[in-house]
């Protein structure tokens, strides 16, 4: 649906985005990673047709979207991590307004739908102005839906909301790509990224730094396992133990919960365990740890800002 070859902006001396190449497959969720000044909202504007870039090439649903912006346009969704809405217009008013400049046909049943979709339905006649913050939001991109697009980019839709907004957010991003959408989504809240993206691609100083499903890029950076080790009462004769294992690197003691680097493989693993029990370790948990997508991103990332 999605895919860039090249893709670079520069302003003045500074390379804001740096050959940057994307490849975002149909009825997907694309999880857009970096910190502040990455280059993540540039690329959004590039792929949205509102900034042309410097060089490279940007394709939408197999529409070449530098030459033919306008054509593009009618199939994108695009939400700012600031947008504007109208507080003295109703809900539904609001919906309609965009129906209309985007030539929506049987506008009304298209707002109803709309407004059911993203769970306004019984704020329709409740004046924007009056909406929570995370009501606001959805309000946001269902102007984004009126006219169906293909594809939906959403830049920081998360920022500022609670706990309760976010899973709202979360069940309609998923709700939109199980009705066809493809949507492309940056946040800063990687716990949650990781729910429901099924790829993800980290942006440090314009470069994109790994692009690809979490578990591809988790198999191919990472170096060993990380075990996890708890046992009852004093460490020290489990840190004893395995202190001198030649597989073991980088114990860290945290109470009586070790955390440490195994260079072997899985199937050693029962022979460790075997080891510490014998010695006469009391072992209450050991397993290797599961490395989250905020574990990935300080891991790959240096933190480094334009």
């Amino acid at each position: 649906m999605i895919k860039t070859r090249g893709l670079t902006r520069k302003f003045g001396p500074m390379v804001a985005v740096r050959n940057v190449d994307l490849d975002i497959p149909e009825k997907s969720i694309y999880g857009f990673i970096g910190p502040n000044g990455a280059g993540k909202t540039t690329t959004l504007r590039m792929l949205a047709t509102l900034l042309r870039p410097t060089s490279g090439e940007i394709h939408i649903d197999g529409l070449d979207a530098i030459d033919d912006p306008v054509k593009v346009r009618g199939r994108l969704g695009y939400l700012s991590d600031t947008f504007g809405l109208y507080d003295d217009l109703m809900a539904w008013e609001y919906l309609d307004y965009f129906c209309g400049a985007y030539g929506v046909e049987s506008a009304q049943d298209k707002v109803e739908e709309v407004l059911e979709l993203v769970q306004l339905t019984h704020k329709r006649n409740e004046f924007v102005g009056k909406l929570s913050r995370g009501m606001r939001q959805r309000l946001g991109i269902a102007r984004t839906l009126v006219y169906e697009p293909k594809a939906i980019l959403l830049d920081e839709p998360a920022n500022g909301l609670d706990p309760i907004a976010r899973i709202a957010l979360r069940d309609l991003l998923k709700t939109l790509r199980a009705r066809g959408a493809t949507i492309i989504v940056s946040s800063h809240i990687l716990s949650e990224l990781s729910d429901f993206c099924d790829t993800v691609g980290i942006m440090e100083l314009g470069r994109m730094v790994v692009s690809g499903s979490i578990e591809r890029i988790l198999a191919q950076t990472r170096k060993g396992l990380r075990l996890v080790l708890e046992v009852l009462g004093p460490p020290e004769k489990a840190k004893e133990v395995l202190s001198g294992e030649a597989l073991v690197a980088d114990l860290e003691l945290e109470g009586t919960r070790l955390e440490m680097g195994f260079t072997g493989q899985r199937e050693d693993l029962p022979a460790l365990h075997k080891k510490l029990v014998e010695a006469g370790v009391p072992v209450i948990a050991f397993f290797p740890k599961t490395e989250n997508l905020e574990d990935l991103f300080m891991r790959l990332s240096t933190g480094a800002t334009n």
